[in-house]
């Protein structure tokens, strides 16, 4: 995974910015949500990161 590569360009989040909330603690979509704050844009971006949020979410807990 490029770290650098951005998720959501309305609030200019990358997918590492995703990547290191969830290594912080974050255990769900709504939690990375709140964190970071994408989505409250166009929206475009929202079930990709969802689909992210989870892949990350089933590696860091194996």
């Amino acid at each position: 995974m490029k770290r650098e590569k951005t998720a959501c360009h309305c609030k200019n989040i990358t997918y590492g910015m995703i990547e290191d909330a969830i290594k912080n603690g974050a255990k769900s979509y709504e939690d990375v949500e709140k964190k970071l704050r994408f989505g409250t844009g166009c929206g475009k971006c929202k079930e990709f990161i969802q689909y992210l949020i989870r892949d990350l979410l089933e590696e860091y807990k194996a």
